[in-house]
């Protein structure tokens, strides 16, 4: 567009319709024969016009207002032509490129086609006179209209296309649908073992050398920076390598050490202390006593008047048997009885009565090796005992109550109690039957019903067979029953202060137990030791020796005893006693062995004398009057593997 001028936008007309008067031309009223072939007429509206001017010498103007007509009949015509208002649209085979393209588009979607036109240009007229005419009517009819630039329009008209008729598909036969099938497998495992392929060069990423082809020089520093990096790369795998294996062997090395210092065992000591070393042996014996019983004139109840395993005088009162309708009386006498004991060891632990710790202490005393024998047997899974162990300490607590009863604790509420408690027994003995001691003796309410078979006589005269038989038939542990009845045994009364031990001793020597010969016997399920056991009976039998001893020691502890384990002492050595496991290189044929002392932080080896020796202690001496090691207190190590003569050892 020229400078200055302004755009045509269609609101404001052109020259030619500013020249004036425009004729319009109908075509209804041209004399044109319709029958005569429209390309053989001019295309200008004024005939005369055209035909005074020369071919090829037509003005520019009249050229551009020249106004193509349309065909009445359908017949093809210019891109540029426009049709005539009642001309039919039948033929499209003169549509614009861009039509075809959206109709074939719109045909593929489903929809109708649409024929695409160009508007008639305008027919302008000529003649500059009619620019003086009004503007209000346009002598141009609006078919012959010719478009301003910028304002051209492209009319639609839709062109309705037959369906095409639904053709029914052809039905395969089996063999062919076969075929068909193998043919689509055969292509599906093509394709997949295509897929395959390139996957695989994909992996292998096969490139082309492009470089080598087209620069050699290129690819052959290329082949040398790869080589070069392998190296680098497999340098540095090797150094990674041997770095772990230094790590490994360090942290093995310190493992080691640390195995050697703090795990491995390491010396330990022991002081040489003064012992005895003991040799026995061990067996079941029976326990036989000259007793008697008293029996009962009613039933009912029994009471105990005197504790269990104590001496008592003649006519003493020893038990009562209460009748039936005194057992509320009887439990209640039994509460106040538990109630005196627990004051008056609250009354002794507040530093009351005197005289009552002194009882407490010596009960202690008597208990404590009962309970570390229960705790050795407790760690040993051996519970055989546990009964006797109950009895014995029960009889012990008995004791002990009754000591304390003549203790003044100068309290108020438990003088009150003792007076509840003899107001109780007072009225229990009113109404009770009493049974009293008709001779002195140890007394015991305990009875397995032996107490007048197995007697001092049959001990002396009878086999080993028949010793043997009592030991397997009799009950270990004799226990007794509150619950009497009339004309039967309540207590039983030890005549004398003397017990009998019968036993059978398998390969013992004749020699070792002759009559009227002391023994030390130990009973280590009552942690008592006996030491003036004297043999007054030994006959050789089958397997061995039947030995008799008498003791007047212990007598109590064992009345609720009919069985007891002993171990009988053979032999006895003292002097200094080291743990057995301190002897290095021992030579027991000899009686010589090796210990190691701590001297001066340094171990240093001393030869010995072993005397004696059982399964944990030994009894040593010196080699000769001049050594002076070993002595009591010397530090001996009681692992001596672990050390050599002159190592340095910890204090």
């Amino acid at each position: 567009m020229a400078k200055g001028k302004k755009s045509n936008n269609g609101n404001r007309m052109n020259n030619m319709q500013r020249a004036g008067d425009r004729q319009k031309v109908d075509p209804s009223k041209s004399p044109v024969n319709p029958s005569v072939p429209r390309k053989n007429i001019p295309s200008s509206s004024n005939s005369a016009v055209k035909r005074n001017v020369p071919q090829g010498k037509m003005n520019p103007r009249a050229q551009m207002n020249s106004v193509s007509r349309a065909n009445p009949e359908g017949r093809n015509v210019s891109s540029k032509t426009a049709p005539s208002k009642n001309a039919p649209a039948k033929n499209i085979s003169a549509m614009p490129k861009k039509g075809v393209s959206a109709n074939l588009k719109m045909k593929q979607k489903g929809k109708a086609p649409t024929v695409v036109r160009r508007n008639a240009p305008n027919t302008q007229n000529p003649n500059p006179a009619s620019s003086n005419n009004s503007l209000k009517a346009d002598p141009v009819a609006p078919q012959f209209r010719r478009p301003l630039f910028g304002d051209e329009q492209e009319p639609t008209t839709t062109v309705v296309e037959k369906e095409a008729p639904k053709v029914q598909p052809k039905k395969l036969s089996w063999w062919r649908v076969r075929q068909i099938d193998k043919r689509n497998q055969l292509i599906q495992k093509q394709k997949l073992e295509k897929e395959k392929e390139e996957a695989a060069k994909k992996e292998q990423q096969i490139v082309p050398d492009v470089l080598e082809e087209t620069r050699p020089e290129v690819g052959e520093e290329r082949r040398k920076h790869m080589a070069k990096m392998r190296k680098r790369d497999s340098l540095r795998a090797a150094f990674n390598a041997f770095l772990s294996i230094l790590i490994l062997t360090g942290m093995m090395i310190i493992a080691v050490l640390y195995v050697e210092d703090y795990v491995s065992a390491k010396p330990t000591y022991a002081f040489a202390t003064q012992g005895t070393i003991e040799h026995t042996i061990g067996t079941n014996a029976l326990v036989v006593r000259n007793e008697s019983v008293i029996n009962s004139t009613h039933t009912g109840a029994l009471l105990a008047q005197a504790t269990e395993g104590s001496r008592v005088a003649k006519n003493q009162l020893l038990a009562l048997v209460i009748p039936d309708g005194m057992e509320s009386t009887l439990t209640d006498l039994q509460n106040v009885e538990q109630q005196i004991v627990d004051i008056e060891r609250q009354l002794m632990n507040q530093g009351k009565g005197v005289a009552a710790k002194a009882i407490f202490t010596e009960t202690n005393e008597e208990i404590h090796p009962i309970i570390t024998t229960i705790r050795q047997d407790a760690l040993l899974n051996n519970l055989n005992n546990m009964t006797s162990y109950s009895s014995s300490i029960r009889v012990l607590m008995e004791k002990r109550d009754t000591n304390l009863k003549d203790i003044d604790f100068e309290d108020e509420q438990l003088n009150t109690l003792r007076n509840s408690e003899s107001n109780l027994q007072t009225q229990l003995k009113n109404r009770a039957n009493s049974i009293s001691a008709n001779e002195p003796g140890i007394v015991s309410y305990k009875l397995d019903g032996q107490e007048e078979i197995i007697t001092l006589d049959l001990l002396m005269n009878m086999v080993d067979t028949k010793c043997e038989q009592l030991i397997k038939d009799s009950s270990s542990i004799i226990t007794g029953d509150l619950q009497i009845k009339q004309n039967e045994p309540v207590l039983r009364i030890v005549q004398n202060d003397e017990q009998y031990f019968a036993c059978l001793l398998k390969n013992a020597s004749m020699d070792e137990f002759k009559e009227d010969s002391v023994h030390v016997i130990r009973i280590p399920s009552e942690a008592i030791s006996i030491a003036d056991c004297i043999v007054i009976r030994c006959a050789v039998t089958r397997d061995g020796l039947m030995v008799v001893f008498k003791t007047s020691n212990q007598v109590e502890r064992l009345l609720d005893r009919r069985t007891v384990d002993i171990e009988i002492v053979q032999t006895s050595t003292s002097g200094i006693r080291v743990p057995v496991s301190s002897l290095a290189d021992a030579d027991y044929d000899r009686g010589i062995a090796t210990i190691y002392v701590n001297e001066s932080g340094y171990a240093k080896g001393y030869t010995v004398q072993v005397k004696d020796y059982d399964r944990e202690y030994a009894i040593i001496a010196p080699i000769d009057d001049k050594q002076t090691v070993p002595s009591i207190s010397t530090i001996v190590i009681t692992n001596p593997s672990t050390v050599k003569e002159g190592d340095k050892v910890e204090k």
